[in-house]
């Protein structure tokens, strides 16, 4: 992947200005004491010669969740990966624009890919636990990154399960009972506890409930309240009451007709919810369109 930085317009028939609110709706800025744990200015997105997403800028406050929602192909996904690097793994795709990470460059020369995913861990849409046993999928991200002392592993992966809410579900089969034996709920969770085990500041979540029953998105919305007061999370989701439920601040995409994806408006949950500032915004969360 490329990335690019500067001037260096993209072709302007492409990234011509689209209608959209004013800027103080759209950004939605955070209060004055907020500590502003990322950062997005002016991000593009594109495959190859196709603009994916266009001119998006917001910034997360830390030690909070924020939602991701609009209709599927707005490029709420794309956003998120900007925030560990994950685009870097298409081929063809190319990030312009500046993304922060406690107000340093994600996209600087200097700056390791493998480094940004030591800070920002990512859940996948689906469960992906490796076909070893609990304990080895948990301890799998520790080893990787230089981590042997036996008793040092066995504290992190039992810190890493009782966040996830699973510890007193798996305990006794930890190294007997494989990841993959476990249940669509249990096995996302571990997911989760595979993540917090390399101790990353933010959490990125990709629609972590769409393929769970309402019981296991419930645990894991719980989770998700909890895990807040030591990590950023960012969560893009499909579930409108989810996206009321568990995040502070919700961001609504929609595509341009240009079919590129942008940023109608960025702000609190229940100001997005209640009383948002553009009509787009009403519509969708009111189930106009979408």
């Amino acid at each position: 992947m490329q990335t690019l930085e500067g001037p260096e317009p993209v072709t302007p028939a492409k990234l011509a200005p689209l209608a959209r609110p004013p800027l103080e709706a759209m950004s939605g800025a955070i209060g004055p004491d907020a500590a502003v744990k990322l950062h997005a200015e002016d991000v593009s997105v594109l495959y190859g010669e196709r603009v994916a997403v266009r001119d998006v800028t917001l910034d997360v406050p830390e030690h909070s969740v924020m939602a991701f929602i609009g209709p599927s192909g707005c490029g709420k996904s794309t956003v998120l990966r900007c925030f560990d690097r994950m685009n870097d793994l298409i081929p063809g795709a190319t990030v312009r624009g500046r993304v922060e990470l406690d107000g340093e460059d994600m996209y600087a020369p200097s700056v390791l890919p493998v480094e940004i995913r030591r800070k920002v861990g990512l859940v996948f849409q689906r469960p992906n636990p490796f076909p070893m046993s609990i304990y080895e999928n948990v301890a799998y991200g520790p080893r990787r990154h230089g981590q042997k002392d036996r008793a040092r592993l066995d504290e992190v992966v039992e810190r890493s399960l009782r966040q996830a809410a699973l510890w007193d579900e798996v305990k006794d089969d930890l190294r007997k009972k494989s990841g993959l034996a476990l249940s669509g709920g249990q096995q996302q969770r571990l997911c989760i506890a595979r993540t917090l085990a390399i101790d990353p500041e933010v959490i990125l979540m990709d629609e972590p409930c769409s393929a769970l029953d309402p019981i296991a998105t419930l645990k894991i919305e719980e989770l998700i309240s909890q895990l807040k007061a030591e990590y950023t999370i960012l969560i893009v989701t499909h579930n409108m009451q989810q996206a009321a439920r568990v995040s502070d601040r919700t961001a609504f995409f929609t595509l341009g007709e240009d079919r590129a994806g942008y940023l109608v408006e960025l702000d609190d949950t229940l100001k997005i919810f209640t009383n948002p500032a553009n009509q787009l915004t009403e519509d969708y969360v009111s189930g106009r369109f979408g």
